[in-house]
């Protein structure tokens, strides 16, 4: 038998699709959303694929959809560049980083753009919609 809580989470995530899915085509991509276990990342953006790997829980809807517009920042950047030549600047930007003696993902300034973008979208246009 199921019970309550496993009802309104699977409710909650299903929602938590649409939301995604819809973030997704608004900003004119195609990426395909999917739930599961992350360890390290609050989401994950798997360029070979178009998929955007999302946890299966968040602490609140700000975490899921600023988490959202990082990973769709990254859809856009591949759009922009291509595969090969963002991998390759990605690479390098996060070898550059440890070679300042900084962390390959934390000081990565891709990853920074993403960041900072996701930040400043959620703040202009969906802070007030969800």
């Amino acid at each position: 038998m199921i019970s309550l809580k496993e009802i309104h989470q699977l409710n909650e995530r299903a929602d938590f699709q649409y939301i995604a899915s819809q973030l997704v085509k608004y900003y004119g991509l195609r990426s395909k959303i999917r739930f599961m276990s992350i360890p390290k990342n609050k989401a994950d953006y798997d360029f070979d694929n178009d998929i955007i790997k999302l946890r299966k829980s968040y602490p609140n809807v700000k975490d899921f959809i600023v988490s959202v517009l990082h990973e769709i920042h990254h859809a856009k950047q591949v759009k922009m560049y291509g595969k090969k030549k963002f991998l390759k600047k990605y690479i390098q930007a996060g070898d550059m980083a440890v070679w300042d003696g900084f962390d390959r993902y934390d000081k990565n300034k891709w990853e920074i753009r993403a960041e900072n973008w996701a930040h400043h979208e959620y703040n202009r246009r969906w802070k007030n919609k969800f």
